[in-house]
């Protein structure tokens, strides 16, 4: 299995799919409103016409021939088009990282970024209820979520590509992330973003919970870059994240991981907690309760493409952050931004 894991990681990984990931969102960027939507729905309807069809034709026979001709096709394209990503090698080979650190070492690690947090915290724009809210350049009366993703593209695009160079893994800098029209629907699913392998585009549901936007998109456009397995996903993310000039991105980042930690948030400050509490308060108001379904069919969809632990893998980025964080150490912060000249207090003196 590793000779396969290997042949897939040189040969397609790092040779087909690239340039067969940048012309479909090429072609796909070319229009602002989601296909991978319309494709998602195409394919319940292409298995319920070959049913009726190979039922008129030879009954039950027929109609078992033509949907498992039909869903093996699709199965076939889609693994052509991006699933043997999930057949590349575990995600610490290919970041080339260390198991997790424990005990006492992992216990300073996991402080210091609850003391990252909140100090990113303090510099981000808040809503009247003290939660984290949009900035100002995002928040413009009138803007749709499809404006508000497509200017936050913009942003996390060039840190991704910076993310995913400096781990050494091709670049997808082409296509652009979309807004789901059946948003809703997702929200009552406990989905906040989904993949299109078939045309090349990251998707994000509107609105998202308090705070976890930016991040929410670097992880749907790393798995553009070919990174298939969640916790690989999002930990790109997270390193594209904790580039950003902007605090509200990289708090983004830093949330995200502390999310994924499980870790109790005393010794939070006082404005993480609310958001903490807001994004519980979020979940709650949106989530159907047909969800639980929902997530066990998508765990068994990932299991069935050796994905280890399902849906449970997401979990997994916490580790290789962590990991991460102990053997390159915290990201600098950047210095913030000076006032114009001439507004300073000593150029007044």
């Amino acid at each position: 299995m590793e000779t396969v894991r290997q042949l897939v990681e040189t040969f397609y990984a790092r040779g087909v799919y690239p340039p067969l990931a940048r012309f479909l969102s090429s072609v796909s960027g070319l229009v602002p409103f989601s296909l991978a939507e319309w494709t998602f729905a195409a394919i319940p309807v292409l298995l319920a016409a070959a049913a009726v069809t190979g039922f008129r034709k030879a009954r039950w026979k027929g109609l078992v021939r033509r949907v498992g001709a039909t869903a093996l096709g699709t199965w076939l394209l889609f693994m052509a088009l991006w699933g043997l990503n999930y057949l590349r090698p575990a995600p610490r080979e290919i970041f080339r990282l260390e198991p997790a650190p424990r005990g006492r070492r992992a216990a300073r690690l996991v402080a210091q970024v609850a003391r990252r947090l909140d100090r990113v915290r303090a510099g981000c724009p808040e809503g009247p209820d003290g939660v984290i809210a949009l900035p100002e350049s995002l928040d413009h009366p009138g803007w749709s979520g499809r404006r508000v993703v497509a200017a936050l593209d913009r942003h996390v695009r060039p840190l991704e590509a910076m993310a995913l160079c400096r781990l050494g893994l091709p670049v997808i800098a082409t296509g652009r992330a979309k807004v789901f029209l059946a948003s809703p629907l997702l929200l009552r699913w406990g989905v906040s973003g989904t993949y299109g392998p078939f045309t090349g585009e990251p998707n994000l549901v509107w609105p998202c919970a308090p705070g976890l936007l930016p991040f929410d998109l670097a992880h749907e456009r790393a798995h553009l870059a070919g990174l298939a397995h969640e916790e690989e996903a999002s930990f790109v993310g997270l390193i594209a994240c904790w580039q950003s000039p902007r605090p509200e991105v990289r708090y983004s980042g830093w949330l995200a991981l502390w999310l994924e930690l499980r870790v109790p948030p005393a010794g939070l400050g006082p404005a993480v907690r609310r958001d903490l509490a807001a994004i519980r308060g979020f979940v709650r108001e949106h989530l159907g309760r047909e969800a639980p379904w929902v997530r066990r069919a998508y765990s068994g969809y990932l299991r069935a493409h050796g994905v280890r632990g399902g849906v449970r893998s997401y979990g997994r980025v916490a580790g290789l952050a962590l990991a991460w964080l102990d053997a390159r150490g915290f990201p600098p912060e950047p210095l913030p931004d000076l006032p114009p000249a001439g507004t300073r207090a000593a150029d007044k003196e």
